[in-house]
């Protein structure tokens, strides 16, 4: 196989893999022939941003406006990037005796988790990646999970919603690692 170099040759593999639906790759049709870093120097966060772009990926921005918009806002992203495998709703940020918590409903189970908020500007990047191993499709005939890229200084990272048999092929043929 030729070596992935373009947006477009790297959205048909997704598409040979079953990561991304072949409708998806319509949204490419200005930028197919440009190169992953059009998105950014860094492959994984290119990556990450190719596959928001295709509709199963979502980028972690710690600096919010409001710490439960944040929140929000980035699951809202989340549940959209599974086309219905996984439901989040209901998310609340609570204080009581124990400290602070997340809680929201996923798939229609309640889930929480302590968060540190620290400034109030930034989400809890730590709990945050701790969510993310809970947000999984129900029963077992859908193997896709929500998997971690990060930079190579791990300031930046996003998640991509696929089958982690498939989406390591394509990591691997785009020599990056997966954490």
């Amino acid at each position: 196989m030729a070596p992935l170099a373009t947006l477009g040759q790297i959205a048909d593999r997704a598409v040979e893999l079953g990561i991304v639906a072949p409708a998806a790759v319509a949204s490419l049709a200005d930028i197919r022939d440009e190169q992953l870093s059009f998105y950014s120097d860094d492959n994984a966060m290119a990556l990450v941003d190719l596959m928001e772009e295709l509709g199963v990926g979502v980028r972690i921005d710690p600096k919010v406006d409001s710490l439960l918009g944040g929140y929000r806002e980035l699951f809202e992203r989340s549940a959209a990037c599974t086309g219905g495998a996984v439901t989040i709703t209901d998310v609340e940020l609570l204080d009581g005796d124990d400290g602070e918590r997340i809680r929201m409903l996923v798939n229609g189970r309640e889930f929480g988790w302590d968060v540190e908020f620290g400034s109030g500007r930034y989400l809890d990047v730590m709990t945050v990646h701790e969510i993310y191993h809970d947000l999984l499709p129900d029963g077992d005939a859908d193997p896709r999970v929500f998997i971690n890229l990060s930079d190579e200084a791990y300031e930046q990272s996003g998640y991509v919603f696929a089958d982690p048999v498939a989406f390591s092929i394509l990591a691997e043929e785009l020599q990056i690692k997966v954490d």
